[in-house]
């Protein structure tokens, strides 16, 4: 894997305006999505402190998100709200609202959204642009770089042979200079389209997080967005 460490700075060389192109291969590749609605999604997850399970119930057709972890290494879990980019609330177990979450904290709870993250690229990043082609985690890519909601630099990575796209690194909200890089594995193409079912992760050099997903559901059809009485 190569890491990025160059991500805050823009490099000029190589920038071109053929991000468009890219996207539209990947979305060639992806298939028909345009049906999709809602994902719900289980993970089995390792990380630094020990192993946790991670649940998100998500909307595709806004910034809602339903997200909850367990852990094995602590007794209390964290259960979270987004109604939109600018607005989430901390939930207890009993899932009653009880206080606002950070435009930082959201970033981070809607970054957990890989899938949703594969599927609209372009809908979440922003002022895409192509670099020159790279590496990443030992696979050839092409990249784009641009920016997510919060002004943060943000690098999209697209495999050359499948098209498809093979992760992300972006800046961490809470922690200057540093880089986060997602990579999505064991892909499965017997799906109505691509679906990747583990996310490798690298926060900076050190902590090393793996979600192997137990459940990947689109258009779940016991869906609901949780309603609550916001403080």
């Amino acid at each position: 894997m190569r890491y990025l460490g160059g991500l805050i700075v823009f490099i000029a060389f190589g920038c071109g305006n053929s991000a468009e192109h890219v996207l539209n291969k990947h979305y060639q590749s992806l298939g028909d999505i345009s049906e999709v609605t809602n994902i719900v999604a289980k993970a089995d997850c390792t990380g630094p402190d020990g192993t946790y399970q991670t649940i998100t119930k998500s909307s595709t057709q806004d910034d809602y998100l339903l997200f909850l972890q367990k852990y094995d290494y602590k007794p209390n879990p964290f259960y979270a709200l987004i109604k939109t980019k600018e607005k989430g609330y901390g939930l207890d177990s009993s899932l009653t609202a009880q206080g606002p979450l950070s435009n930082a904290v959201i970033a981070v709870l809607k970054a957990h959204e890989f899938h949703e993250m594969m599927m609209q690229p372009d809908q979440r990043y922003f002022g895409l642009k192509q670099l020159e082609d790279t590496s990443f985690f030992d696979q050839r890519c092409h990249q784009l770089i641009g920016s997510d909601h919060l002004g943060l630099p943000v690098r999209l990575f697209f495999d050359k042979k499948t098209n498809l796209m093979a992760g992300i690194a972006q800046a961490n909200p809470y922690k200057k200079g540093e880089i986060i890089c997602v990579h999505f594995e064991d892909w499965q193409y017997s799906n109505e389209f691509p679906i990747f079912n583990r996310v490798n992760i690298w926060q900076g050099k050190k902590d090393h997080y793996v979600l192997d997903y137990k459940k990947i559901v689109f258009n779940h059809p016991e869906f609901e967005k949780l309603q609550i009485e916001e403080k």
